[in-house]
């Protein structure tokens, strides 16, 4: 008796699903790079050999962390100290590497804190400057420079992840299909189908089908299956299955695709 695997679709929670997507695809892109250049990424595996523990990468966030917040607070005794006594160039100069350092690690992994030192620091200058124009007004140089990192650390937004804004159109484009809960995906022994329950419900209602030699990959991740086929990509949520069982399905199409698992696991640390 053939056995098929039915699927009804939902709508997905776009936030919740978001991370696991991201990463499905972007380990789709890796597997499909590797393929093509595997002698590339047999150097790059050796080089980058080190990054790929956790432990380390945790270890480096935080060295960078306190690194940052160390030279920042150095500049911040260093600088003025320079700006009130200009025949100390060494000041200067310790002062303004201390500082370069300091903003580009926070910039990294502490940019909302580097935004609220930076403002706290251009506020205390320039309330200096005001209290004592005759003897401070120098520092409103400084005050100006700690402003400017505070505009640019608070306002300035981070570009978006490729693979996150992909994965979002992704699972906002199943929210906008008309007709949803009619939506039926079927895995028979031949074919991997698109229908829907009730097709008389549906203008322009038609079957789409794909065999399996179509089917360049399907990754599964916690909640969902991503499909790469005929440069589509699709996703089920594994929730949504009706008929069969979850393994029974992994089973079926380890005999027939290219199946991946452990996709699922988050791929970025989050910035404080």
């Amino acid at each position: 008796m053939e056995q098929n695997f039915v699927f009804q679709v939902t709508a997905p929670d776009v936030d919740a699903l978001l991370p696991e997507v991201s990463s499905a695809l972007e380990q789709w892109m890796e597997l499909f790079s590797r393929r093509k250049y595997p002698k590339l990424w047999a150097l790059t595996d050796r080089i980058n050999r080190w990054n790929k523990a956790p432990t380390a990468r945790t270890k480096r966030r935080r060295q960078g962390q306190v690194q940052g917040l160390v030279n920042w607070i150095v500049a911040m005794v260093m600088l003025p100290a320079a700006f009130l006594t200009p025949d100390s160039p060494l000041l200067t100069i310790i002062g303004g590497v201390c500082l370069g350092i300091g903003v580009v690690d926070l910039w990294r992994y502490l940019p909302k804190t580097l935004g609220v030192l930076s403002l706290l620091a251009g506020v205390f200058f320039l309330m200096a400057v005001l209290g004592d124009p005759d003897e401070m007004a120098i520092l409103i140089y400084l005050a100006a420079q700690y402003l400017i990192v505070a505009l640019a650390s608070l306002l300035v937004r981070k570009r978006q992840d490729p693979y996150d804004r992909a994965a979002r159109k992704l699972l906002r484009k199943r929210n906008t299909v008309k007709g949803l809960e009619l939506v039926r995906v079927i895995f028979s022994e031949e074919k991997f189908s698109l229908g829907w329950k009730d097709a008389s419900k549906i203008k322009s209602a038609e079957e789409v089908a794909y065999p399996y030699r179509d089917f360049k990959q399907v990754i599964e991740t916690d909640s969902v299956l991503l499909i790469v086929c005929c440069k589509k990509v699709l996703f089920l949520q594994k929730n949504d299955l009706l008929e069969g069982t979850l393994p029974e399905l992994r089973s079926f199409l380890r005999e027939r695709v290219l199946y991946v698992e452990g996709a699922a696991e988050q791929r970025k640390e989050s910035i404080s």
